[in-house]
């Protein structure tokens, strides 16, 4: 069952239009060659393998070593953006002050709506969310055509534009999250406790802007270009090795595989570096980060299970219908940037 998977996986995911060009190409040279050279006088054996390893091996190893540290930085993100937003509920919803001989507290002879201002706080959170994942799952605006066509600058430019409205959007859920926590301050939670909430809150905007970066820029664009260029039309110019291959097995055959076998092995290491290049789309599903599943429909039910232990007489929570005018909003926007992320 595994062997099958792998191959179903490399077969669907790793080859590409690049790979059959690559093909069609060190097939193409090889049989011609093979048909118009001269066995007597040809010699296809003195080729050497070092610029092949040099110019495509060796640039698109370090590519994916880049590209996989991206994505575990953004997964480090991630994971803390998750413990911290949870930390900064539980010390809206839960954190005394001022306890007192006859067991009152600051909460207690406070007449705030401790609840509402709790569920507040979970409204801002699953909207800074939301408009995070919209945000990330968006298509990428930073390949090689975004730079060098007009047409790609125009696409680049109205994803951008939308990327700059949830952007906004999750600013000012930040805003919401620094009010709230002054209205504690207001109710009497002494100062070196709202610091602290007011510095999770720095520590969740620390790690928003840092998967913005890892969205916005990529890995070195010359160096994706040399790989993907050098990947396809480099295989092809070891045609005399294949043909010297072929005579000294006696089999065509024998000659032409390998010739396919090396095409396929460079350009489906480079499909694997493109592929991880923005981790947050679905193009990437294989390694991917499923940014909804982390971000709203894992991390929402766990907020509301405490919800319901701090406030277990609580009504079921009603989510703020902002958050879905927020996507319908956008659908149009989308519609038009979201295409094929290749």
């Amino acid at each position: 069952v595994n062997s099958y998977s792998t191959l179903v996986v490399f077969v669907v995911h790793l080859i590409s239009l690049e790979s059959l060009l690559s093909i069609a190409l060190s097939v193409a040279i090889t049989v011609y060659l093979y048909d118009r050279t001269d066995e007597q006088d040809f010699d296809g054996s003195t080729l050497d393998w070092v610029l092949l390893s040099f110019a495509v091996v060796t640039p698109i190893s370090a590519s994916i070593g880049m590209a996989f540290t991206r994505r575990d930085r953004a997964l480090t993100s991630i994971a803390k953006l998750r413990a911290t937003s949870i930390e900064v509920y539980v010390s809206h919803a839960s954190w005394d002050w001022g306890f007192k001989p006859d067991g009152s507290s600051g909460r207690s002879r406070s007449d705030m709506n401790w609840q509402e201002h709790s569920d507040r706080v979970v409204r801002s959170l699953i909207k800074t969310f939301v408009s995070l994942t919209r945000y990330l799952t968006l298509p990428s605006s930073s390949r090689a055509r975004h730079k060098v066509t007009s047409s790609g600058q125009i696409e680049a430019q109205e994803i951008l534009a939308v990327s700059a409205q949830l952007y906004e959007d999750m600013m000012e859920e930040f805003a919401k999250l620094t009010d709230l926590c002054e209205v504690l301050k207001q109710a009497g939670l002494p100062a070196n406790e709202a610091s602290r909430i007011r510095q999770w809150e720095r520590f969740m905007l620390e790690e928003v802007e840092n998967v913005r970066a890892v969205k916005r820029y990529r890995t070195p664009q010359g160096l994706r270009s040399f790989g993907r260029l050098f990947s396809v039309f480099l295989p092809p110019f070891y045609a005399p090795y294949y043909v010297q291959m072929a005579r000294d097995l006696n089999s065509l055959g024998v000659g032409i595989a390998f010739s396919i076998l090396t095409s396929i092995a460079l350009t489906s290491l480079f499909e694997t570096v493109s592929q991880m290049e923005d981790p947050f789309v679905s193009s990437s599903e294989l390694d991917g980060i499923h940014v909804g599943q982390e971000l709203l429909s894992n991390l929402r039910p766990r907020i509301l299970r405490m919800r319901k232990h701090f406030f277990p007489e609580a009504q079921e929570f009603e989510g703020d219908p902002g958050a879905v005018e927020l996507i319908k909003s956008l659908r149009g926007p989308l519609a038009k940037a979201r295409i094929y992320n290749e």
